[in-house]
């Protein structure tokens, strides 16, 4: 594993982090160490913007509401509302990339977190960031480029979405910074045009109540 490798295995999982389900570890970080985050992305290449601040937020609300449905439109923040089903069929959650992903969980015998569905972008950050932390460019290259397709249309419904949830839109845009900046440094593609409009077309579906 290189320096590099070690960076991005840390970036991922501050982004995981970033995108989980709040809870008082989470709080507390951004509340203690509010440029953490951003400083685990100066590190691969990536300026971001200054992190808003969560004082006085509720964190789990402002979640719920971008990515929970609490209010719509929002969100949807795992990849199957977004990718291609089996057949002709659709769906919210649960498709063939939570499929893939739970398999790849089952081979590194982990267990999925109850209150995520296996392709919640949160998981998928978390095994990115393993294989980079295992330096295994190759696997994470292609990782990057068919799995995390999704997330230039994740971040279109997140601009769409009605909820304000400063902290996590803020998270969002990182994370489109970073996945460019990788694709990048990895040599691979983002999906076209075209197919980022089907995947959010797709998506707007279930999104918009």
């Amino acid at each position: 594993m290189t320096d590099q490798d070690d960076a991005w295995a840390d970036a991922l999982v501050g982004l995981s982090n970033c995108l989980r389900h709040p809870d008082r570890a989470v709080q507390e970080t951004l509340e203690n160490e509010p440029d953490a985050l951003a400083e685990l992305l100066e590190r691969v290449g990536v300026d971001p913007d200054e992190p808003p601040s969560v004082s006085g937020r509720d964190l789990t609300e402002d979640y719920e509401a971008l990515f929970g449905a609490l209010v719509t439109p929002f969100a949807p923040p795992a990849a199957s509302p977004y990718k291609e089903w089996y057949g002709d069929r659709s769906g919210l959650m649960g498709g063939p990339p939570a499929a893939a992903m739970q398999r790849r969980y089952d081979a590194l015998e982990a267990t999925v977190p109850e209150a995520y569905p296996p392709d919640h972008v949160a998981l998928q950050l978390q095994y990115a960031g393993l294989l980079a932390e295992a330096g295994e460019r190759d696997e994470l290259a292609a990782f990057v480029e068919t799995e995390l397709d999704w997330i230039d249309a994740f971040a279109a419904l997140t601009d769409r979405a009605a909820a304000q949830a400063p902290i996590h839109r803020w998270c969002v845009q990182q994370l489109v910074a970073a996945i460019e900046r990788l694709r990048s440094e990895l040599g691979v593609t983002g999906p076209e045009q075209d197919r980022v409009e089907q995947m959010l077309e797709r998506a707007s579906t279930h999104a918009e109540g």
